[in-house]
């Protein structure tokens, strides 16, 4: 039997880079195997779906999904924590992952693959990475078809020229907000990163990679351009802090980008859905954002309700969400939490096994209990955009 997890990825792959840093953090032995040429056999052999990141554990389970993958782990390996302390901070962590892993990842497929310019570029390092130590004689006609191939993606991603200007206001204005943020903190709560840290992290190493986005990420965020550094192989350091501790730069983030990008988009979708519509129209500061529905999108937003319902009130909280106008979006304390049993360190490794029956039954599955709330629905995996998977979220290769 295996004694490391294997990890098939791409370093142009965001949720590949968020479990990869994710797992270096946690000191947990892997081998980083790129599905390139040379591992495609190997990949179809295990795979349960063609998106990526795909881990293998050494009990030979096979997982898809970076949500359902770390929080499988981190229920089960104590140590180091990717868990804020502070109630509060946990539900404010599922609020950015969801973040990251849903509107930032439009930013990210927006600046990567929304001009000719950078989609050559882009799929330049695709072919590069695909065809790792293989000699590829009609190269040119295969860069030319990978970016003709992620560009015809941008609509089903929701990215219309007038959606793509939405998104890079948004953006600019996350970044600030972050910089601002990480100037005074180390991590988004305090002294170790979270599972939101290792969510927007893995967009914003992606973003760096690009020349539009890298140049303005360098030129206007310094700590965030540090800090996504430190992310690839990141270390802990003091203990995460109380919401109190760091509200005052977070709630301009969350309030300010957050709620009127994010949460109003999902409120639309959601909407939309009940209303059985094909199409979504949010209103973000006064700009309509519109596109086809997203069912998975709904099932993330849904953990995040879950969360804050799962969260016992408190003075603090009750503050930030007043002033973040999350209040009745959000409310907390509706759900008992259930008992979870206290991470082992040294966990056994059937406990932290991350097996998914098949592509067809994993929408049975579970997540795992994150402290003090019940299992998180399952949800299919994120969609990597070099698959025929039609899932709209996508890892941008």
């Amino acid at each position: 039997m295996a004694t490391a997890y294997r990890l098939f990825g791409l370093e142009t792959s965001p949720f590949s880079i968020k479990v990869r840093s994710y797992l270096r953090y946690k000191k947990l032995p892997f081998d980083w195997v790129q599905k390139g040429f040379g591992a495609d056999e190997e990949f179809r052999s295990l795979a349960k779906s063609e998106a990526l990141p795909m881990l293998v554990s050494p009990n030979g389970g096979v997982a898809h999904d970076s949500t359902l993958i770390l929080s499988k782990i981190e229920a089960t390996r104590s140590a180091p924590s990717a868990t804020p302390t502070d109630p509060a901070c946990q539900a404010i962590a599922v609020l950015l992952e969801e973040y990251a892993d849903e509107w930032l990842n439009k930013a990210m497929f927006h600046y990567r693959w929304s001009d000719a310019k950078s989609a050559k570029a882009a799929a330049t390092r695709q072919v590069d990475q695909i065809f790792a130590g293989f000699d590829v004689a009609n190269r040119a006609d295969i860069e030319k078809s990978v970016a003709k191939s992620m560009s015809g993606r941008l609509k089903t991603v929701g990215l219309s020229k007038k959606n793509g200007a939405i998104i890079e206001a948004s953006f600019e204005r996350f970044l600030t907000l972050l910089n601002a943020h990480l100037e005074h903190h180390l991590f988004l709560f305090g002294g170790h990163p979270s599972l939101a840290d290792f969510a927007l992290a893995g967009q914003l190493i992606q973003m760096l990679m690009d020349q539009r986005s890298g140049e303005m990420i360098r030129e206007k965020a310094p700590f965030v351009t540090a800090w996504c550094e430190f992310m690839e192989d990141p270390r802990s350091g003091a203990p995460t802090e109380d919401l109190s501790t760091v509200m005052e730069t977070l709630l301009p983030l969350i309030r300010d980008e957050v709620v009127p990008t994010f949460v109003a988009w999902s409120m639309a979708n959601d909407n939309s859905i009940q209303k059985k519509r094909k199409t979504l129209a949010a209103d973000i500061l006064g700009e309509e954002f519109k596109q086809s529905v997203q069912l998975h999108s709904s099932a993330a937003f849904a953990d995040v309700i879950e969360a804050f319902a799962q969260t016992p009130s408190s003075e603090a909280l009750d503050a930030f969400l007043e002033a973040a106008g999350l209040a009745d979006l959000l409310p907390t304390g509706l759900r008992v939490p259930e008992p979870t049993p206290a991470p082992q360190e040294d966990a056994a490794e059937e406990d932290g096994d991350i097996e998914t029956k098949s592509e067809e039954t994993s929408d049975e599955e579970t997540k795992p209990k994150r402290r003090s709330r019940p299992r998180r629905k399952p949800r299919k995996p994120k969609s990597d955009g070099n698959t025929s998977s039609d899932a709209p979220r996508s890892d941008g290769e």
